[in-house]
């Protein structure tokens, strides 16, 4: 074929317009909040656009008058669903201690910090219209609780963000008053999950613990470094149960009914039925809802003999689900979902035609799927995470065939557990090769060099990303004469995207330090073999030690904007800790340090009083509040006065001054050794926390009882790249692991902050 004359084939591209506009507009009337006025002034809109055509066929009046209705319906969606959101029986109850009946929109598992409910009584009051959505936060519910079980707690309601698809969130205090499983339809297919869950458990290694993934979307098994792992090679949709699992599920049940002879109709209630029982199996998810309504409305209009291509298919799922559930618009897992498809509907056929003039078709195909998806949600992903996973495609182009076999036999183990045990036994060992076999990639390419590449973040990134992706793609694909102007000018915007995401790296962080997150809470400085480490709320700024050198530290604090320091604490007087004190001489109001007693610590201490800062001596029970959080000391008692060092590490916890589901809580403990650790958990009654400071940058002195029971998400590590001391040790790191604390370093990963979601959900930036 004549590369120059290859055009793209065209797409039926209806519904693609109205699709857009409709996520525009609920987007759009979340921000505004309209009243009914606003959807009734739009809704007669509509009627006018719609009188003027009466008769005529004029494209553009059509348009109009489509775009109007879809508007009038988004709006009046938007205030139907505020209204629900926002009833007196739930928002009388603001800010106050309640107790509230729930409804179990996932199954919980233990240790879990959070669980999406369906809020449905408060204080025996019943809340109309099936009730609102809702997060408890701090759940114990003992055991693992299945999807659809009712519970009674009691806690403090709080409102979400109005941006946020959960309304209210429940901080809850104690035990539940009782907890009820679902009917028989819900408990037996929380059966069917459970019975997958027990036989991957006797499966050997991450293949046994992905395999629920693959097969239903429970990751519930998997541990956080392949979690990790999955996300950085770009495989983490494939645990993320969307179009493909809905695929083989009408498959199976059409192929069946045509077995008997069933008739159109027959299979469209069959495969609807088929549908809907999958989506209870695997619970209701943006991408599964998404992939099950589309499934549907091909089947419907297959049943009226005019089928539909996918874009049509896609925009009519959108419209739908937003018209039922605006808030949808602005969840990030229905976007990349969304994204994904279109990118695969609208990319894989000329990506395949070009990708074939260098390989065999099939791989063209095989290479075109992860490549279409990638392009599509790439910047979207950027907003997430500001990093571009390098080998997504290789590593994507490998599991691809493995992952239907895990999938179709995964779904098989669930289906005949109850009955033939022994045959689901059989399944579920052979499902574990292709499972193990993804996994195995996941981990093997993340542990290679460069597995991502940092980026800009926030909107500079996204429009970056924009015009890498999308205009190298469109620069490959505009092959016709007719295109070269456009061709000339996708590859201008692919390259000159290129060149400031590069230029980025040459001028002293200009992009970098645009990237990093305006709303931090906690930062960690790359400061060598040391700590410095932040704390920010509101327009108060707090530094927990200051890290050995001060050009280090400096180059953190311009790097964060941060010019100014409510209070700096020095955990204790080793090098590694208060070395780069100078730096902060005439920038802090506040000083906390721990025992004096030798000569060189007064003089440091003296020399910041001297600065113009107030240094007190503290021990357990000092606090200070900072914007919304509190800082408490917890250690040391004065009885731990005797000697200065390690053990008498000012520890500090950071706690929200009042319930708080969008806060950080944090426990900082400077370099505590193993036995201050345990008398230290003895004596406080630590909940669990998001965020953990390791002790002494990772050394062996750890007491594994305290990590287990804060139970942190994240572990803090300031260690020097390719130290003598060994730090951060494996003894450590295992420990870690063990209590579901994903650790970040600071020779690794360079600067880090943490800040929080709207989901209350921890987000982390890194330098690289």
């Amino acid at each position: 074929m004549n590369e120059s004359h290859t055009q793209l084939t065209p797409k039926d591209l209806r519904l693609l317009l109205p699709g857009v506009a409709g996520w525009g507009f609920a987007a759009l009337g979340i921000w505004l909040r309209p009243g009914w006025g606003g959807a009734i002034a739009l809704g007669a809109l509509a009627l006018i656009c719609v009188s003027l055509i009466r008769g005529r066929r004029e494209h553009l009046l059509v348009q109009i008058a489509v775009v109007a209705a879809i508007a009038a319906l988004m709006m009046l969606s938007v205030a139907l669903g505020a209204h629900h959101r926002e009833q007196p029986v739930v928002s009388d109850r603001e800010d106050s201690e309640v107790s509230v009946t729930v409804s179990l929109r996932e199954t919980y598992t233990p240790g879990a910090r959070s669980v999406n409910v369906t809020l449905t009584s408060v204080d025996g009051e019943a809340v109309w219209g099936g009730g609102v959505s809702a997060v408890l936060v701090g759940a114990e519910l003992g055991e693992r609780t299945p999807y659809g079980s009712t519970a009674a707690v009691r806690g403090y309601l709080q409102k979400s963000d109005t941006w946020d698809n959960n309304s209210w969130s429940v901080m809850v205090r104690g035990e539940p008053e009782w907890v009820q499983p679902p009917g028989w339809f819900l408990s037996s297919t929380d059966l069917l999950r459970k019975g997958l869950l027990d036989r991957s458990a006797n499966l050997d290694g991450d293949g046994g613990r992905l395999l629920p993934g693959l097969a239903i979307g429970d990751t519930s098994a998997v541990d956080r470094g392949l979690v990790q792992a999955m996300r950085d090679t770009s495989l983490s949709h494939l645990v993320a149960v969307s179009g493909a699992n809905c695929a083989v599920v009408v498959g199976i049940v059409v192929g069946l009914i045509s077995l008997f002879r069933g008739g159109v109709w027959a299979k469209l209630i069959g495969g609807t039925l088929a549908l809907a029982g999958f989506v209870v199996l695997v619970t209701p998810e943006p991408s599964i809802i998404r992939a099950a309504i589309m499934a549907v409305i091909v089947l419907v209009f297959l049943a009226v003999d005019k089928p539909l291509k996918g874009i049509p298919v896609l925009g009519m799922t959108v419209l739908i689900i937003l018209a039922a559930n605006p808030w949808m618009a602005l969840d990030f897992a229905f976007a990349l979902s969304v994204l994904a498809s279109g990118g695969i509907l609208l990319l894989v056929g000329p990506l395949s035609d070009l990708l074939s003039t260098v390989a065999p078709r099939w791989l063209a195909v095989v290479l075109a799927i992860p490549i279409a998806a990638q392009v599509a949600c790439q910047p979207v992903l950027i907003l997430l995470n500001p990093v571009v996973p390098v080998w997504s495609v290789v590593a994507n182009a490998l599991a691809a065939p493995a992952a239907p076999i895990a999938t179709i036999l995964g779904m098989l183990v669930c289906v005949t557990g109850p009955l033939f045990p022994p045959v689901a036994d059989a399944l579920a060992w052979a499902a574990w090769l292709p499972s193990a076999f993804i996994a195995f990639l996941g981990r093997f390419f993340a542990s290679l060099p460069l597995v991502t590449v940092p980026f800009a973040s926030g909107l500079p990134g996204v429009l970056l990303m924009v015009g890498v992706a999308w205009g190298a793609v469109a620069f490959f694909l505009l092959r016709h004469p007719t295109q070269r102007p456009w061709r000339r000018l996708s590859g201008a915007i692919a390259l000159l995207s290129i060149v400031i995401v590069w230029l980025g790296y040459f001028l002293p962080g200009t992009l970098a330090a645009a990237s990093v997150p305006k709303d931090w809470v906690i930062a960690q400085c790359d400061v060598g073999q040391g700590d410095a480490l932040l704390i920010r709320s509101e327009d108060r700024t707090v530094l927990i030690d200051t890290g050995k050198y001060p050009e280090k530290l400096s180059s953190c604090l311009s790097f964060l904007g941060v010019r100014h320091l409510d209070l700096a604490i020095i955990s204790h007087f080793d090098s590694d800790h208060v070395g780069a004190w100078p730096v902060i001489a005439d920038r802090v109001d506040q000083v906390w340090v721990g025992p004096v007693i030798e000569d060189d610590h007064l003089d440091i201490t003296t020399a910041l009083a001297s600065a113009g800062a107030t240094v007190l001596e503290v021990s357990a029970g000092t606090r200070l509040d900072v914007g919304d959080y509190r800082l408490r000391v917890v250690w040391p008692y004065s009885e731990s006065f005797a000697k200065p060092g390690n053990d008498s590490s000012v520890v500090v916890l950071l706690e929200p001054t009042s319930p708080c589901a969008m806060c950080v809580s944090a426990l900082f403990l400077g370099d505590l050794g193993e036995q201050p650790q345990r008398i230290l958990m003895g004596r406080e009654n630590f909940g669990a926390l998001d965020v953990v400071k390791v002790s002494h940058h990772g050394s062996r002195d750890q007491y594994n009882g305290l990590y287990r029971k804060v139970q942190a998400e994240l572990g803090l590590i300031g260690v020097g790249e390719e130290n003598t001391y060994g730090h951060p040790t494996r003894g450590a790191l295992d420990i870690l692991e063990a209590s579901g604390t994903h650790p970040l370093r600071s020779d690794l990963q360079g600067i880090v902050t943490v800040s929080v979601n709207g989901d209350g959900r921890l987000v982390v930036w890194s330098e690289r």
